[in-house]
């Protein structure tokens, strides 16, 4: 964690020590011209002077009206630079490199000192205001403070609204009274009646105008979206959408009877389910989401409404079961966790998992592609012997060495310490470098060192803890399980390429069935397949989707006799496959 950071959250309103700014005039028209001048594509040089001129504008010696001007000019290149930062540490490895950790250290600054320069301007104005004696005459310049005011507390919750998104994006912790001022911002805007005040800003993707009631209820959104369970490209893209999503959440003092969220503000806490609650502060908020739910329930309809045509196209169905998971009532844990010392060894996605599963023979030899295969009725499937990708891609001859090169990574194996443990999964701690392919979402294969089979399992969600590593939650889906190789029929009797595909056993004890784990896209309910193990072949029909995430679906499915007609299979025709058990910043500037 940044601890620049932290300090320029939980300090004062800065001291009016500086009489002149180091780079340029504090006169707006001057500070746009040298703006103009600012090369963006020289990241570093551009980051370096606009980092030192933020950092003397939190301090200058002048009026809160003349700050707010040269802030807003200062805004836009801000946004740009820190898009440009990003790029160095967005979707790239969980645990960052030193360099990468540097370089988001410091766009978290930036954002943090103009969050402090808002928050500033906002409470030096509202002192102003109710000490300023206007009389008649003074009106006009009562409505300008007030309307400077509101504008102040509207960026300032913006850009704090950034930081926690940043933090999201990096699964970190958040950080020490942000919350706390996100709260003071949102009380000032309640105690002067501007909870409803607008402003415009350029750097929302769908344009919307929101309040300030709107842009405090983002940072929510956020807070409570588990966002630890998504992937950055997920937790970019419901951050977008929340500028729609929000006016749909009723934020109020009095409850409705219906409220799913609570939030304290003389805490530096962010908002939590009503139900952890156990004492309420006479200042409390309620949150009634009951709109928003309605929407995200919508968006899985066939003929859904939407709000932004982009909803029809961004949203997975993975994300949208998430969002409604999310904001119906809290489940409460199946197991108790509890701590455990040993460690666990991990194979990742797909063709990690599939490799291990097969006893690390490739993919070609585990369905002998090269042999001629032999269509199997259902009954003879079930005398298989079943003990115990991500999408295949084609590569040519020429390309060898690069398929080689992209398999080495998922087909390593990896040690981790175990944290703690339920009989649903574990947590786990990762230091050193993470592969490209650990990520929420993900397929795994885990065992202990004393296991001989591996267990098949997901990826739940991820946290850094800045001084140990990063933690991940592991749900174990089945004890063991098959690979296998799996195509779609198409209707006119052609078949598409086989893909990775793993073969899960029925579990009668939890009510289970047999199911099979696939890529995604690729596969659909209501498609008929060909599962094939070695020189066998067997048809079957998916019949209902378990679970879809980011990398893999999970289906039920019925096994076909040849004669089946193209029908819908009933519940007679359902088999089941049996398996056996077998300057702090001085090293940055220039590298950018």
């Amino acid at each position: 964690m940044n601890q620049s950071v932290v300090d320029l959250l939980n300090s004062e309103i800065p001291r009016r020590t500086r009489s002149q700014l180091s780079l340029i005039t504090a006169n707006r028209a001057e500070m746009q011209a040298w703006l103009a001048n600012l090369s963006m594509l020289n990241v570093g040089e551009t980051a370096r002077q606009l980092f030192t001129t933020l950092k003397e504008l939190a301090d200058l010696d002048v009026d809160e009206a003349l700050r707010y001007e040269l802030m807003e000019a200062l805004r836009p290149a801000l946004h740009t630079i820190n898009a440009s930062l990003s790029k160095h540490y967005i979707n790239q490895n969980v645990l960052l490199d030193e360099r990468a950790e540097r370089i988001a250290d410091l766009g978290q600054q930036l954002r943090t000192y103009a969050a402090t320069v808002y928050r500033t301007i906002a409470l030096r104005a509202a002192d102003q205001l109710s000490s300023q004696n206007y009389g008649l005459f003074g009106m006009g310049k009562k409505r300008a403070q007030i309307q400077l005011i509101g504008n102040a507390i509207h960026r300032g919750i913006t850009e704090l609204t950034g930081l926690l998104y940043e933090t999201q994006l990096l699964y970190l912790p958040t950080y020490k009274g942000l919350w706390q001022r996100l709260h003071e911002l949102f009380e000032l805007s309640s105690t002067l009646d501007l909870r409803q005040h607008t402003l415009a800003d350029e750097n929302q993707v769908y344009d919307k105008l929101l309040t300030v009631d709107q842009v405090y209820l983002r940072a929510i959104f956020l807070a409570v979206s588990n966002t630890n369970k998504l992937r950055q490209t997920e937790i970019k893209k419901i951050f977008q959408f929340s500028e729609l999503w929000v006016p749909l959440t009723i934020i109020s003092q009095r409850p409705s009877g219906h409220d799913l969220f609570l939030v304290d503000p003389t805490n530096d806490a962010p908002p939590m389910y009503i139900t952890k609650y156990s004492e309420l502060s006479p200042k409390t908020y309620y949150i009634d989401v009951r709109q928003l739910l309605s929407h995200f329930e919508n968006l899985t309809s066939s003929e859904p409404q939407l709000l932004n045509r982009a909803e029809g196209s961004l949203l997975s169905g993975s994300l949208k079961y998430h969002l409604i998971l999310t904001f119906t009532a809290p489940l409460e844990r199946s197991y108790a966790r509890h701590p455990y010392n040993g460690v666990l060894d991990i194979s990742l996605g797909l063709i990690g998992s599939h490799y291990q599963l097969a006893d690390q023979k490739s993919f070609e030899d585990v369905i002998e592609q090269s042999s001629t295969a032999t269509l199997i009725d259902s009954n003879s499937m079930r005398s298989l012997s079943l003990s115990s990708a991500d999408y295949d891609i084609s590569y040519t001859p020429q390309d060898e060495q690069t398929r080689t090169e992209a398999m080495r990574e998922h087909q390593e194996t990896y040690r981790c310490d175990i944290v703690n443990i339920s009989p649903g999964g574990y947590c786990v701690r990762w230091s050193g470098k993470t592969p490209s392919v650990l990520r929420t979402g993900e397929l795994i294969t885990v065992r202990e060192p004393t296991d001989k089979s591996w267990h098949v399992g997901l990826i739940r969600w991820v946290k850094q803890n800045p001084t140990e590593g990063a933690e991940f939650g592991l749900e174990i889906l089945s004890p063991r399980g098959k690979s296998c190789g799996a195509r779609v029929l198409r209707k006119d009797g052609e078949a598409t390429e086989y893909m990775r595909a793993l073969l899960l056993p029925e579990m009668k004890n939890l009510n289970r069935p047999a199911t099979i784990i696939t890529p995604i896209l690729a596969f659909k309910v209501g498609y008929r397949i060909l599962i094939r193990l070695g020189r066998e072949e067997v048809k079957a029909q998916l019949t209902r989707e378990l679970m879809v995430t980011q990398s893999f679906s999970q289906f039920e499915f019925v096994i076909l006799r040849k004669d089946t007609p193209r029908a819908a299979p009933t519940t007679s025709e359902r088999q089941t496959l049996s398996i056996s058990k077998d300057d702090a910043y001085e090293e940055v500037w220039h590298t950018l």
